[in-house]
C-alpha cells in the first residue's frame, strides 16, 4: 500500500503537509480545497521536486484515479472507448483456477515480504553484535593506546577500522603465541626509540594514463539516428532526437500515444521512431556510457589514493597544500562528470572536459616531497625496522588474545546467521519464481477467457433499472474492443449526453475498469483505488447506486478480495460521505485499518487534518462545530448563525427567535436587533464594509448576543451541549 504522502509547494499547498494513509481512507474536503491535488498527485510519475510518494508494493500493482482527468483521457480525447475485459461466465473452472494461483500468489509474496524482514532482522542483529565487538575492542586501544601509540598508526582514529584490524588478525593468530604486556612494553620502548619510525612511500599518479581517461571522440560527435527514413530527415532538421529518446521510453507505457501531446501512434510511425535510433546510434551510446564509467571509476580511485595520503598519520609531512590540491581536483571532477551527465542524457550535444593534467602534475609534486621526507627519515631508522614490525605484530596478537572469547562468539553468530540467511534467500528465490511462472500461467488463462462483451450488458442493465433509457453502451463494430455511446436510433450519443447522464456513465466505467482491464491481460493485477468527487448533478437514485457501487469496491478492499489493496475516497458531498462511511448502527471500522481527513483551504492555503473518528455527521452538528473553532471566517460566521437559529427555533422547534428582540432590554436590546438584522442581510447579501464591518471584534460580539438569545429563550442547556461547554 501507499505508506506515506508529502506534499508540498504544489497548488495550494503551499505548506508541507503528510498523509499517513491506511487501508480505506476517507477525505472530506469543500470544492476546490485541495482533493483534486491529491488524487493528481498518486496518479503522477514523476513526482514533483517537493513531493514523495512513499510505497512498499511491486511494480505490478495498478493505481486507478477516478477524477477529472480520467474522464477526459478516456471520454474527451477519442471517439471510441477503450473496451474493458473482464472474465466470461462460461468456464466457472477457469476462472477458479485464477482465484487459485491469485490467492497463492498473494500468499507467497507475504511469505517474501516475512522472510526479508527476517533477513532484515538478522542483518540488524548482526550489526548489534558487530557494534558489541567493536566497542570491546575499542575499550582495550583506550587502555593501552597511548602506551603503544606508534605500533597503532593509523588504527586509533576509527573505531570501525580498529576492530577491522582486529578480526583480520584474529584469523591468522595461531591461538597460542601471546606475549605478557609489561615484557611487550619493554621491546616497544627500544624499538620505538628516538621518535622515528619508517613509513611506506605514497605511489605517483600516472598523468599519462590519466590523459587517456579524458579524451574520447565521442565526446565532440553529434550522435543522432538513422536518416534513411523521413521521420529521421525530419528529428535531425529539429535536432531533437535526445527529446524523442526519452519520449520513447514514455511511448511503450501509454498505449500507443504520445507521451507529450497525448495524440495516437500507428505502428508504422512507432516502427520509424524506433528504427530511427539504429545500432550505430546504439554502439556510440554504449561506448559513451563506457567511457563515462571508467573515467568515473578511474579518477574516483586517483580520488581515494590522495585522499588516504591526507588521512595518513605521519607527523613529518603537512598535508595542508594536498588538501588544497584535493578538494580543487574534486571540484574539477565533479564538472566534467556533470557534463559527461549531460552528453550522456542528450548524446547528440558536443562537450569538452576540463584536463585534470596541471592539478594532478602539481598533486604529484607535493608527493614527491613527501616521497623525499619519507625516505631520509627511513634512511635513519634502517636498522630498527624489523623489530618495530615484530613488535607491532605481537602487540595486534595480544589484541586478539584478549578478545578470543567475543571475537569466537561474534563469528559463531556471524556463520550462524549468514547460513540462515543463504537458506532464505533461496527460499525467497524459489518463490519468486514460482511466482513468475504463475503469472504467466494467469496470463494465458486471462488470454483465452476475456471478453469486453459482459461490461456493455451489465453497464447497459444498470442504465436501464435507473431510467437512463435515452442512451446506451454498445460494440463497436469497425474498431474491435471499442464501445460506442449511442442513442436508440443508433446515433453517436456522446456529445449530447446531460451532465448527469455523462456523470453516471463514467463512473460505472470506471466501476467495471476496477474489475477487467483495457487490456486482455492484467484482470486478475492488484491494485490501489482513488475515486475523487464522483457526486455531481446526480439525483438521489442515481447517488444511491453510486454510493452502493463505492461500498462495494470498499468491501472488496476490507476483505482483501479481488485484488484491491487500498482505497482513497475524496468527496465534497455530505451524504455521499455519510453513505459510503457507513456501516451499520452499531459497527464501525478499526483505528488502524480506516483514515479519516478534513481538507481544508484557508487564505488560499490548503492543510489537511486527520481525525480521530468519522468527523462528518450531520450539517447541522458541522455548523456548530464551525461556529465553536477560532478561526472562524468573519465572511460565513453571519451566514453559520442564521441557519443554527432557523434550524432549531423555527423548525425544531417552532418558535420564531426574531420575536426574541423582546426578551432584551436597554442596549442588549439594540445589539440583539442589529444581529438580526445583520443576520438576516449578510445570509443572502454580500454586504458592503460601510454597512456591516466584518471583523473579529464584530464576530465575537454577534457570537455573545447569539449565546443569550438561547438564555433568554430557555435553551441554554442547548447551547452548552453544542459549544461543548461543561458546567
Amino acid at each position: 500500500m501507499i505508506q506515506n504522502i508529502k506534499i508540498h509547494n504544489v497548488a495550494t499547498y503551499t505548506n508541507l503537509v503528510e498523509i499517513k494513509p491506511k487501508k480505506l481512507n476517507f477525505f472530506y474536503g469543500s470544492n476546490g480545497s485541495g482533493k483534486t491535488t491529491i488524487s493528481k498527485l498518486i496518479d503522477s510519475m514523476p513526482l514533483p521536486d517537493d513531493c514523495e510518494i512513499k510505497v512498499n508494493h511491486n511494480d505490478d500493482v495498478k493505481t486507478l484515479v477516478y477524477n477529472r482527468k480520467f474522464v477526459e483521457d478516456n471520454f474527451k480525447q477519442s471517439e471510441n472507448l477503450k473496451g474493458i475485459f473482464t472474465l466470461g461466465q462460461d468456464s466457472i473452472e477457469q476462472q477458479d483456477k485464477l482465484k487459485i494461483l491469485q490467492n497463492e500468489n498473494s500468499d507467497k509474496q507475504a511469505l517474501i515480504d516475512t522472510k526479508t524482514q527476517t533477513i532484515q532482522k538478522f542483518n540488524a542483529e548482526i550489526e548489534g553484535k558487530k557494534n558489541e565487538l567493536t566497542e570491546k575492542s575499542w575499550a582495550i586501544q583506550q587502555a593501552i593506546g597511548e602506551s603503544f601509540s606508534k605500533a597503532l598508526v593509523g588504527y586509533r582514529n576509527s573505531k570501525q577500522k580498529f576492530s577491522g584490524k582486529c578480526l583480520s588478525v584474529y584469523e591468522k593468530w595461531d591461538k597460542n603465541s601471546v606475549i605478557e604486556l609489561e615484557e611487550l612494553k619493554i621491546r616497544y620502548d627500544v624499538a620505538y626509540s628516538r621518535n622515528s619510525t619508517i613509513y611506506p612511500l605514497f605511489p605517483l599518479i600516472n598523468i599519462d594514463q590519466s590523459l587517456t581517461y579524458e579524451t574520447s571522440d565521442l565526446l565532440e560527435k553529434v550522435i543522432t539516428g538513422s536518416t534513411d527514413s523521413p521521420i529521421g530527415l525530419l528529428i535531425n532538421a529539429l535536432k531533437n532526437s535526445d527529446w524523442i529518446k526519452q519520449g520513447l521510453h514514455f511511448m511503450n507505457k501509454a498505449d500507443n500515444k504520445c507521451p507529450f501531446c497525448q495524440q495516437g501512434i500507428d505502428d508504422d510511425l512507432k516502427r520509424e521512431i524506433e528504427d530511427y535510433f539504429d545500432e550505430e546510434y546504439e554502439i556510440d551510446c554504449q561506448k559513451l556510457n563506457i567511457f563515462i564509467s571508467e573515467y568515473d571509476a578511474y579518477f574516483s580511485q586517483v580520488l581515494f589514493s590522495v585522499k588516504e595520503i591526507i588521512e595518513t598519520d605521519i607527523p613529518i609531512i603537512d598535508v595542508t597544500d594536498l588538501e588544497v590540491k584535493y578538494q580543487l581536483l574534486d571540484s574539477l571532477l565533479a564538472l566534467n562528470l556533470k557534463e559527461l551527465d549531460k552528453k550522456k542524457n542528450s548524446p547528440s550535444n558536443k562537450i569538452m572536459l576540463d584536463t585534470a593534467k596541471e592539478l594532478l602534475e602539481e598533486i604529484n609534486s607535493i608527493i614527491g616531497t613527501f616521497n623525499r621526507a619519507i625516505k631520509s627519515n627511513n634512511e635513519i631508522v634502517r636498522n630498527r625496522e624489523q623489530e618495530m614490525k615484530n613488535c607491532a605484530n605481537l602487540l595486534w596478537d595480544y589484541i586478539a588474545s584478549e578478545l578470543k572469547i567475543d571475537i569466537d562468539a561474534y563469528l559463531t553468530f556471524l556463520r550462524g546467521k549468514e547460513k540462515a540467511k543463504e537458506s532464505i534467500n533461496g527460499q525467497i528465490d524459489t518463490l519468486k519464481k514460482e511466482i513468475t511462472e504463475s503469472k504467466e500461467q494467469m496470463v494465458s488463462i486471462e488470454d483465452s477467457l476475456t471478453s469486453v462483451a459482459p461490461t456493455v450488458t451489465d453497464i447497459n442493465n444498470l442504465l436501464e433499472k435507473f431510467d437512463f433509457r435515452g442512451f446506451s453502451l454498445k460494440e463497436n463494430e469497425q474498431l474491435k474492443g471499442t464501445y460506442e455511446i449511442v442513442r436508440v436510433d443508433g446515433t453517436n450519443a456522446k456529445d449530447t449526453l446531460s451532465e448527469g447522464e455523462y456523470n453516471f456513465i463514467t463512473f460505472l466505467y470506471f466501476y467495471h475498469l476496477v474489475y477487467g482491464s483495457q487490456e486482455k491481460t492484467g484482470i486478475t493485477s492488484e491494485k490501489i483505488i482513488v475515486i475523487d468527487d464522483p457526486i455531481s448533478s446526480l439525483d438521489s437514485n442515481v447517488l444511491f447506486i453510486v454510493s452502493t457501487l463505492v461500498k462495494n469496491l470498499l468491501k472488496d478492499c476490507y476483505n482483501n478480495e479481488n485484488g484491491i489493496l487500498q482505497t482513497f475516497i475524496l468527496t465534497h458531498n455530505i451524504y455521499f460521505h455519510k453513505e459510503v462511511t457507513f456501516l451499520g448502527s452499531r459497527a464501525s471500522y478499526s483505528p488502524d485499518e480506516v483514515l479519516f481527513g478534513i481538507i481544508r483551504k484557508k487564505d488560499n492555503v490548503s492543510s489537511f487534518i486527520e481525525c480521530p473518528d468519522n468527523p462528518i455527521e450531520s450539517t447541522y452538528q458541522l455548523l456548530w462545530r464551525e461556529l465553536s473553532e477560532d478561526n472562524l471566517s468573519t465572511v460565513t460566521s453571519f451566514n453559520t448563525m442564521r441557519r443554527i437559529l432557523e434550524y432549531y427555533f423555527k423548525i425544531i422547534g417552532d418558535v420564531d427567535y426574531e420575536k426574541c428582540v423582546d426578551e432584551f432590554e436597554g442596549q442588549d436590546k439594540l445589539v440583539c436587533k442589529s444581529l438580526v438584522s445583520c443576520i438576516n442581510d449578510g445570509s443572502h447579501f454580500i454586504s458592503d464594509d460601510f454597512v456591516i464591518t466584518f471583523d473579529y471584534e464584530s464576530v465575537d460580539k454577534y457570537k455573545d448576543i447569539f449565546r443569550l438569545i438561547f438564555e433568554k429563550l430557555g435553551h441554554e442547556p442547548h447551547y452548552k451541549m453544542m459549544m461543548k461547554i461543561s458546567d
